[in-house]
């Protein structure tokens, strides 16, 4: 049994439209990846990386090799929430696309050594809590998932962020707190236009930044925690 467990969340953007099908790599862009690693009982340690550049393929070569040598360095299973369906599904698609054209050759080798040993919390959180599957779902939100085990979820609210006026009513966000929509929607092409734009020496630039990193960590201690409530329960099954 493995002692240390890796923890995975990745963040997309859609600047070309939206997504018509969750599946389709080409409606998304990696923004962001979350990152964790813990030995046994340990305190985690979170890392999130960001894209540095465009939507070049490129860019995206650099993100993806950068989450692969991080989880390179630790050793465990991976751990996430509804990985198979969405984060390893993507991420093995936008290895295939750089590797395609010259940029990191093998991108895929390395992404599939990092899943070989998936563990995807979404299937087990229905096993466990069928009762918080929605209608026509087949797992339950995260949020619900940690409801269920006990577990705080961090919340991040954008009055904790100092934004000029105005600023979050540009990008149609009219919620108190950061949604995952948000940063596929508007957050993550603002980031990545203010990248490309040079203006990431900025005061509102450096905001988002720390928005989309607070937003990004606050998945990854929650997927420990859960991961050990659910082996909990299924012992106690």
């Amino acid at each position: 049994m493995h002692d240390g467990r890796l923890a995975l969340d990745i963040e997309t953007a859609s600047p070309n439209g939206a997504p018509t099908d969750f599946r389709n790599t080409e409606d998304f862009e990696l923004v962001a990846v979350g990152l964790g690693f813990v030995v046994g009982d340990g305190d985690p340690e979170v890392e999130v990386v960001l894209r540095e550049g465009d939507w070049g393929v490129e860019h995206t070569a650099d993100l993806l090799r950068t989450v692969v040598k991080w989880c390179e360095t630790r050793s465990g299973p991976v751990v996430t929430y509804n990985g198979e369906y969405f984060d390893e599904h993507h991420l093995r698609a936008w290895a295939e696309q750089v590797a395609r054209e010259g940029v990191w050759t093998d991108a895929p080798e390395r992404v599939d050594s990092l899943f070989s040993d998936h563990i995807d919390l979404g299937s087990l959180a229905a096993d466990a809590y069928p009762h918080a599957v929605r209608e026509n779902r087949e797992i339950p939100a995260l949020w619900k998932a940690c409801k269920e085990a006990g577990i705080d979820q961090p919340t991040v609210w954008y009055e904790e962020y100092d934004f000029p006026s105005g600023y979050l009513d540009r990008l149609g966000i009219e919620d108190k707190h950061v949604k995952g929509a948000h940063v596929g929607e508007a957050l993550g092409e603002a980031y990545v236009d203010g990248v490309v734009a040079g203006i990431d020496h900025t005061h509102t630039h450096a905001e988002l930044t720390r928005l989309l990193v607070e937003y990004a960590a606050g998945d990854i201690e929650p997927l420990f925690s859960l991961y050990d409530a659910l082996r909990q329960a299924d012992a106690h099954a």
